[in-house]
C-alpha cells in the first residue's frame, strides 16, 4: 500500500505542476495575443501620423513608451520601404526618420545590451541613416563590439557605398567567413567594387576569393583578364576560385591555360576545370575528358562525362566507352549519362 500511495502522490505533484505550467502557458498567450493587438492598432495610428506629417508638415514625435517605439519603428521601416522609390517622398520621408530617430538611435548604440545595439544597427542600415555613419564606425574601435555587430556595420558602409569599407578592410586583421565578404561586395555598384578589383593584390588571401567569386558572379568579360591571372597561381585555392568563376562566366580568353588543371593533383580543381570545358565545347579537350572518366574522384568522373556529352559527337564517344572500355568506373559513368541524356538504350 505504501509505494501504492507514494506513485500516487508523485502523480499528484506531476498533475499539479504539468496543470500549473498549462496555465502559465495559455496566460503568456494571451497576453502576447493582446499586445498584438495592441501593437496592431498603434500601427494604424502611426501610419496616419507619418502620412500626415509627410502631406501635411505637421509635427511628429517618438513615443516614450517602449513598445509603442516599436510600432512606430516598424512603421516607419515599413513606409520607408514603399517611398524610397519616389525621388521626392524619399527625400521629405529621409529628414522625417532623420528628426525624429536620430538621438534615440545615437544613444542606443552605444546600449549596454548586446541585442538593443544590433537591433538599432539593423534599423540604421534599413533606413540608410547617413546622419549615423560616423557612430557606427566609431564602433569599430570598441573592444566590445561583436563580430556581427562589425560586419553590420561594414554592410552599413557598403549599402551607403562609403569609401571607407575599402581602407577597413585593406588593414582588417581578422578573417571572417567567406558568405560575409560576398554579401559586402555584392552591395557595391560597379565604380566602388573595381576599386577592389584594381588594387586586388593588397588585401589578404581571403579578401582575394571573394573578390574572384563576385567577379564570376557578376559575369562581365572586363574582369577576365584579372580571373584568368589567379589560373596560373602556384596556389591551389586560387586556381579552384579562377576556375569556379570562369565557369560562371562561361568563357575564357585562351582555353589551352585550363589544360595543366586537368591533371592537377587536387580533384576539386580537375573538377572545375573538366566543368569549364562543358560551356566552352573545345574539340582540343576531347582525349582529357576521356581519361579523366577513369579518375579516381566520383565528381572528377561525373563532371567529365556530362562536359563529354555536351561536346559535338559526344554522345558517340560516351558510348563507345560505355560499351568497350576497359574501366568499370569509366563505363558505369558513360552509361549514366547517357541515360541523363535521354538515350533509349538499356545498358547491362
Amino acid at each position: 500500500m505504501s509505494v501504492i500511495f507514494v506513485i500516487f502522490q508523485v502523480f499528484l505533484i506531476l498533475f499539479v505542476i504539468l496543470t500549473v505550467l498549462f496555465l502559465f502557458l495559455i496566460g503568456q498567450k494571451m497576453r502576447a495575443n493582446q499586445f498584438e493587438r495592441k501593437k496592431s492598432e498603434w500601427k494604424k495610428y502611426y501610419l496616419d501620423q507619418i502620412s500626415r506629417s509627410i502631406q501635411e508638415n505637421e509635427e511628429l514625435h517618438l513615443p516614450e513608451n517602449p513598445p509603442m517605439i516599436e510600432a512606430f519603428e516598424e512603421v516607419m521601416t515599413r513606409y520607408y520601404s514603399l517611398t524610397k522609390a519616389e525621388l521626392n517622398a524619399a527625400d521629405q520621408m529621409n529628414q522625417l526618420v532623420e528628426k525624429t530617430l536620430l538621438d534615440h538611435y545615437r544613444s542606443r548604440l552605444y546600449h549596454h545590451r548586446w541585442s538593443i545595439r544590433m537591433n538599432t544597427l539593423h534599423r540604421i542600415e534599413k533606413l540608410r541613416m547617413v546622419s549615423l555613419v560616423d557612430e557606427c564606425v566609431n564602433l569599430l574601435d570598441s573592444k566590445r563590439t561583436s563580430e556581427l555587430e562589425v560586419i553590420q556595420v561594414l554592410r552599413i558602409l557598403a549599402n551607403l557605398q562609403d569609401e571607407r569599407l575599402y581602407s577597413i578592410l585593406l588593414n582588417e586583421k581578422n578573417e571572417f567567413p567567406n558568405f560575409y565578404y560576398l554579401d559586402l561586395f555584392r552591395r557595391l555598384d560597379d565604380v566602388h567594387l573595381d576599386s577592389f578589383i584594381h588594387t586586388i593584390n593588397s588585401f589578404p588571401q581571403w579578401i582575394q576569393f571573394a573578390l574572384i567569386e563576385v567577379m564570376g558572379e557578376r559575369g562581365e568579360y572586363k574582369y577576365l583578364p584579372v580571373i584568368e591571372s589567379y589560373v596560373a597561381s602556384n596556389d591551389t585555392e586560387f586556381r579552384i576560385r579562377a576556375l569556379k568563376a570562369l565557369v560562371k562566366v562561361g568563357y575564357v580568353t585562351d582555353a589551352m591555360q585550363i589544360k595543366a588543371s586537368l591533371h592537377a593533383s587536387s580533384w576539386q580543381e580537375r573538377m572545375m576545370a573538366a566543368k569549364l570545358i562543358k560551356p566552352l565545347r573545345d574539340y582540343r579537350f576531347r582525349d582529357d575528358l576521356l581519361n579523366l572518366l577513369t579518375d579516381e574522384s566520383w565528381w572528377v568522373r561525373t563532371t567529365a562525362a556530362e562536359s563529354l556529352l555536351a561536346q559535338q559527337n559526344g554522345r558517340t564517344m560516351l558510348e563507345d566507352v560505355a560499351a568497350t572500355h576497359i574501366d568499370p568506373f569509366a563505363r558505369d559513368i558513360a552509361k549514366e549519362w547517357l541515360v541523363r541524356g535521354g538515350t533509349n538504350h538499356v545498358y547491362r
